[in-house]
């Protein structure tokens, strides 16, 4: 991974090979973008990039709820998350101060006031959107960024996914697939997560599916026992037919249990029912059927937060805050199919 490696892979000197890089007009646009596509391949150019953005950001706070360090199938998304931060800021040589709040919420007095004892030059939220907590890192000097979270006001950097298209390309698929009649399981709570409902909403109206026709279950939450009590119920008050072809979750824990569940009524899934779930977990890959799944670029959300960061501070005084949305895809497996019959 050195000029000389990619001189000698293009057939020219190093010093053609150097000129090619810097953008000399002294070189043919053919051999320049031949060497270019050689740099390219032998990782020089992403490298170059990556020291390009590690020359500013030495130590960040990160502050996060204790919840969220737990390894569990309600945590997968936020564990590798987490994990790809760790990782990465150990490779930069990023020193990483824990602030931690018990519990699921973060406190933003606790939170504050470690980011007050650290003289850290930049701070990592993950997953709270505490409005309180958002407003008072504005009015703090070091810039701030927003791990897998959205802050709706604009406030600080934020770096997610595209909530709202990831949740219209799954629905999508499935009204490709044929089915009309899809059940959205939800559940209360984040911004995010109503951004998911409305990417849904948006992919059934330009199916020509009105307000009427949509179906959306909101659970008490994303846990085993939620799914259980929630679509349960609803599935032993529905009789002998269902009045929907698919569900799309919008998380594999849900869907997963979802899947038990429907398991459990007798319900071939995907022959009766296709079930989609969101995040594309490993615990999805090997569930029975394997779950289709929109999949998140979770281990680029990490790494774009670190370039946000150092972006910042580069333009101290003139960074404006920044939402950061990385697009999804669908892993296709077996839950899903195309409706039997007539949809």
């Amino acid at each position: 991974m050195s000029l000389k490696n990619i001189a000698q892979a293009a057939g020219v000197s190093v010093s053609t090979v150097s000129r090619a890089l810097q953008g000399s007009s002294r070189i043919s646009e053919e051999k320049r973008r031949e060497i270019l596509e050689i740099a390219r391949a032998q990782g020089y150019i992403d490298t170059r990039l990556r020291k390009a953005t590690q020359a500013g950001l030495h130590s960040i706070v990160l502050a996060m709820p204790e919840a969220m360090l737990q390894a569990s199938e309600t945590n997968f998304t936020s564990w590798r998350i987490l994990e790809t931060l760790r990782r990465e800021c150990a490779s930069r040589g990023i020193r990483v101060d824990p602030v931690i709040s018990p519990g699921d919420r973060l406190d933003p007095d606790r939170v504050m006031a470690g980011i007050a004892g650290s003289d850290a030059e930049a701070i990592v939220v993950h997953f709270d959107e505490n409005p309180a907590l958002i407003g008072r890192l504005a009015e703090e000097g070091r810039p701030s960024v927003l791990l897998f979270g959205l802050d709706p006001s604009s406030r600080i950097s934020s770096v997610g996914i595209g909530n709202t298209y990831a949740t219209a390309l799954g629905a999508q698929h499935l009204l490709d697939l044929g089915h009309r009649d899809i059940l959205l399981l939800s559940w209360p709570g984040r911004f995010t997560i109503r951004r998911r409902e409305a990417g849904f909403r948006e992919a059934m109206r330009e199916a020509g599916i009105g307000d009427a026709g949509m179906r959306i279950l909101r659970l008490p939450g994303f846990a085993p026992e939620d799914v259980d009590r929630g679509f349960g119920a609803w599935l032993a008050e529905q009789g002998p037919r269902l009045p929907v072809t698919a569900v799309l979750c919008l998380s594999d824990n849900i869907a997963i249990r979802a899947m038990q569940c429907l398991r459990r009524a007798g319900i071939d899934v995907p022959g009766e029912v296709s079930v989609m779930g969101f995040d594309d977990s490993f615990a999805g890959q090997m569930s029975d059927p394997p779950l289709s799944s929109i999949r998140p670029p979770l281990e680029d959300i990490a790494i774009t937060a670190l370039e946000e960061l150092e972006l910042a501070l580069r333009r101290p005084g003139s960074h404006l805050a920044r939402r950061i949305e990385l697009g999804c895809q669908i892993s296709h497996r077996d839950s899903c199919a195309a409706p039997r019959g007539p949809a």
